[in-house]
């Protein structure tokens, strides 16, 4: 019966080592997760507000100071605004400038670009201004379909609609369709091909 008692012990000894093991190795898992997860945060998101700003380029990008004091690069996603060679370029980034003055920006990041931008929801609160969906109602900027997937399909439909609108009240670089019309040279030209074309010459 003593025997038996031993190896009881034993083999609790031993069940008890076991499982001590497994616990650590548990905690190691856990741990070296939650430390990855950790590292990768700040990297995820940019810092927060509130946001001061300190550059605009031109009517979807600019930058911000956050409330580190690091720099926030930024540029709106779904829209695409004049460059600043093309017309409207300057009005497109004074109507922008107007939009981030009237409250606080908040943003809601999505992804970063090449240029190691963040590609941004833009909103100013507390009156929950789009700024991107108002840049195109102003007509101050296209919905640019090629990104549209960086839009939820929701938003999709505002900036799309949003854009026949201002082309059907000729707002902003609208206002010489009609001149356009008679003479396409006059036609709005979309950033992208701007680009495109210039890179070319």
């Amino acid at each position: 019966m003593g025997l038996a008692v031993r190896l009881d012990h034993r083999a609790i000894h031993r069940l008890l080592g076991n499982a001590c093991v497994t616990a650590a190795l548990i905690v190691a898992v856990l741990s070296a997760t939650l430390l990855a997860g950790c590292s990768r945060a700040p990297q995820d998101t940019p810092p927060a507000g509130p946001y001061r700003i300190i550059e605009l380029f031109d009517g979807d990008s600019f930058n911000l100071k956050a409330a580190n004091g690091a720099t926030v690069r930024v540029r709106i996603a779904g829209i695409d605004a004049p460059e600043k060679k093309q017309p409207y370029s300057v009005k497109a980034r004074e109507s922008l400038e107007a939009l981030l003055s009237s409250g606080d920006i908040t943003l809601d990041p999505i992804k970063r670009d090449r240029f190691d931008r963040w590609v941004a929801n833009v909103v100013i609160e507390p009156k929950a201004i789009d700024v991107g969906l108002a840049q195109i109602e102003r007509g101050y900027a296209w919905f640019f379909i090629r990104y549209k997937d960086d839009l939820s399909e929701s938003r999709q439909r505002l900036y799309a609609e949003a854009e026949r609108e201002a082309r059907r009240q000729r707002i902003g670089l609208w206002a010489g369709i009609s001149a356009s019309q008679r003479n396409p040279e006059l036609a709005p030209e979309e950033p992208w091909r701007f680009r495109e074309r210039t890179k070319k010459q």
